[in-house]
């Protein structure tokens, strides 16, 4: 009889040790699967649509902003974000809030290249440009949306990708190149 109990115990016991296992386990697959789908979010998907090589010299462009003509090269010696954005891209309209908001910290200087009339995007609080044709987009090499560029002062490109939120946004100004072959940011 208490043979019987004991097993009885250790085998309650085994379960339970193995039902924390099991759970531990389910919670990291679940945790690196975010990790992963967060870096998915920021690479793009379409060869071809990575944009220009980080440490290339961002080409210079002149487009309507507005009343008057915009150039990158306006902004020589300053930090720039330049993101690509295009008119029913419900991602494009999302992300306003946090480019506003980097733009007012001083983080870098907004510009905004739109694929068509700019619209409600014009009263964003930094230039917002209007190209036809993907004629910008396709000097830089991409044609996904929302996509943005960090030039440094000198014009170069440091850093680049996708942007749907916040966070990058801010893996973007930071300069992390997220590797296309395992998801993961390089130094």
């Amino acid at each position: 009889m208490v043979f019987l109990v004991i097993s009885m115990v250790l085998i309650w016991v085994a379960v339970l040790f193995l039902a924390f296992l099991l759970l531990g386990t389910l919670r990291a697959v679940g945790v690196l699967s975010w990790k992963l789908e967060q870096m998915q979010a920021i690479t793009p998907k379409r060869i071809g649509r990575e944009g220009l090589a980080l440490g290339s010299k961002a080409p210079d462009f002149t487009l309507p902003g507005g009343s008057e003509e915009v150039s990158l090269h306006d902004f020589a010696g300053r930090k720039v974000l330049l993101v690509f954005t295009q008119n029913g891209c419900g991602p494009c309209n999302g992300i306003l809030p946090d480019l506003k908001r980097a733009h007012e910290k001083g983080e870098a200087h907004v510009l905004v290249v739109n694929e068509g009339d700019p619209g409600e995007k014009a009263a964003a609080g930094f230039p917002v440009l209007k190209q036809e044709d993907w004629t910008v987009s396709k000097r830089y090499s991409v044609l996904a949306t929302p996509f943005a560029f960090y030039i440094d002062e000198l014009g170069v490109i440091r850093g680049k990708g996708v942007i749907n939120s916040g966070q990058h946004i801010r893996y973007v100004l930071s300069g992390v190149k997220v590797s296309a072959h395992d998801g993961q940011p390089d130094a």
